[in-house]
C-alpha cells in the first residue's frame, strides 16, 4: 500500500499545483487606481448652472416699516407695493396707526423674526434706530433706510432728497414771493414737528435761503407730529406772531392745516412747507398755501425694494451709500402738472414707471455718499 501511494506522489502533486493556478486566474483582478469610476460622479461644472437657476428663483421676502401711516406715508407704500408687484418679489409693508417709534421699532424686530430676506424702514428718529437695524445686519439681513436718515446706523443706502437744499429752494422762494408783493420785513415763523436730523438740515437751509433779505426767520417751534396736537400748536404761534409775514411747516401736516387756519382767522401771510399730498394742492389751487417741496415718497417706496431685489435676487452689488430722489418746487405756476399724478393712484403708477426707467436704471451708477448738514 505504502509503494502504491508512493508511486502516485508525482501525479497528486501535480494535480494539487494545477487546482492552485485554475483557482487563481478565476478570481477577479483588482482595480488599479486609475481604473476607479470618477468619470461617473456628477461633474462640478454641471451642477454649477443648475444652482444658480436655483438661486435666480429664489422667493424674495422684503419687510418695510414705516414711522406712521399718514397721507404721506400711503404713498410710500404704494410704491414698495408697486415695486414688489413690478419685481416679482414679496413685500409685507407696515407701520403704526400714529407715529410712535417704539410700536414701528417692535414690527422691524416682528419682520426679523420672521426671517425676511432683507428690511426697509423709514427710521423715526434716526438715532434710536442705530440698535434694531444693527440686531438685523448682525444676522445677515440687508437693511435699507428712507425719508429718514439714521447715520450712525449700520443701514447699507439711505433713499431721500437733499434736505439741506430743499430749505434753502424755500427760503428763496418765499423771499421772491414777499417781495413781489411789497412786503418790505418782517418775521417768518418756523414750526418743526420733530426733532428729527432731517428737519434740523431743512431748517438750516431755510434760514440759508434767507441769508441778505430783510426778513428775519424765527426759532424752529415745536409743533408736534400729530395732526390734531400740531393744528393747535400752529394756533397758537398765529396768535401769538400777529404781524408775522410768512409761515414754514417742515412736516407733511403742516400745510394742510396752516391752510385751513388762514381761511378761517382770513390771515394774508404767505404758507410753504413740505409734501404734495392733495390736500396741500388744493390749498395751493385755492390760493391757501403758497410753496412746497415734494421728495418723491413714491420713490422713497420703491427704489429700497428695488435695491434689494437686484442685489437679493439678481446677484447684483448691494447699493450702499445715498440715492437723492430729487426735490420738486411746487407753487400755483406748475400746481396742475403735478396734480393729476398726486391725486390719481393709477396714474402715478404708470408715470413712475417711465420715470424710474429714464433715471433709476442702475442705482449703483448713480448712488452718492451720504449727505451731510450743508450738502450741495
Amino acid at each position: 500500500m505504502y509503494r502504491t501511494i508512493k508511486s502516485l506522489w508525482p501525479l497528486i502533486t501535480a494535480l494539487v499545483i494545477l487546482s492552485l493556478i485554475m483557482t487563481a486566474c478565476a478570481q477577479p483582478a483588482a482595480p488599479t487606481p486609475t481604473a476607479a469610476p470618477v468619470a461617473e460622479q456628477p461633474a462640478a461644472p454641471t451642477q454649477a448652472p443648475a444652482q444658480a437657476e436655483a438661486a435666480a428663483k429664489k422667493d424674495v421676502k422684503i419687510g418695510y416699516v414705516l414711522f406712521g401711516l399718514n397721507t404721506f406715508a400711503q404713498v410710500i407704500m404704494q410704491g414698495a407695493q408697486d415695486a414688489g408687484k413690478a419685481l416679482g418679489v414679496d413685500v409685507e409693508v407696515t407701520g403704526p396707526a400714529d407715529v410712535k417709534p417704539d410700536e414701528s421699532i417692535a414690527m422691524f424686530e416682528g419682520l426679523i423674526q420672521k426671517g425676511k430676506d432683507g428690511l426697509v424702514t423709514t427710521p423715526y428718529p434716526g438715532e434710536v434706530w442705530v440698535t434694531p437695524i444693527k440686531e438685523a445686519t448682525d444676522k445677515g439681513i440687508p437693511v435699507m433706510t428712507a425719508n429718514v436718515l439714521s447715520p450712525d446706523s449700520t443701514a447699507s443706502a439711505w433713499f431721500g432728497q437733499a434736505e439741506f437744499n430743499s430749505g434753502v429752494a424755500i427760503g428763496k422762494e418765499l423771499v421772491k414771493q414777499l417781495t413781489a408783493a411789497g412786503v418790505t420785513e418782517g418775521e417768518v415763523v418756523v414750526g418743526q414737528c420733530s426733532s428729527a436730523s432731517v428737519l434740523v438740515d431743512r431748517y438750516n437751509g431755510v434760514q440759508e435761503g434767507f441769508k441778505g433779505s430783510p426778513y428775519k426767520v424765527s426759532t424752529n417751534y415745536d409743533v408736534t407730529p400729530e395732526v390734531t396736537s400740531n393744528y393747535s400748536a400752529w394756533e397758537n404761534l398765529i396768535s401769538a406772531n400777529p404781524k408775522m409775514i410768512a409761515a414754514v411747516g417742515l412736516c407733511s401736516i403742516d400745510v394742510p392745516n396752516l391752510a385751513m387756519l388762514k381761511e378761517r382767522t382770513k390771515g394774508n401771510w404767505l404758507v410753504a412747507g413740505y409734501d404734495l399730498n392733495v390736500e396741500t394742492l388744493d390749498a395751493i389751487k385755492a390760493g391757501l398755501a403758497d410753496i412746497t417741496a415734494g421728495q418723491h415718497p413714491y420713490l422713497q417706496g420703491y427704489l429700497p425694494v428695488l435695491a434689494l431685489a437686484q442685489s437679493l435676487k439678481d446677484g447684483k452689488p448691494m447699493v450702499k451709500g445715498w440715492i437723492d430722489v430729487g426735490t420738486e418746487l411746487v407753487t400755483k405756476n406748475n400746481v396742475d402738472s403735478v396734480y393729476k399724478r398726486e391725486a390719481d393712484t393709477k396714474y402715478m403708477t404708470e408715470w413712475y414707471a417711465d420715470y424710474i426707467a429714464k433715471n433709476f436704471g442702475d442705482l449703483n451708477a448713480i448712488v452718492k455718499p451720504l449727505p451731510t448738514t450743508d450738502m450741495k
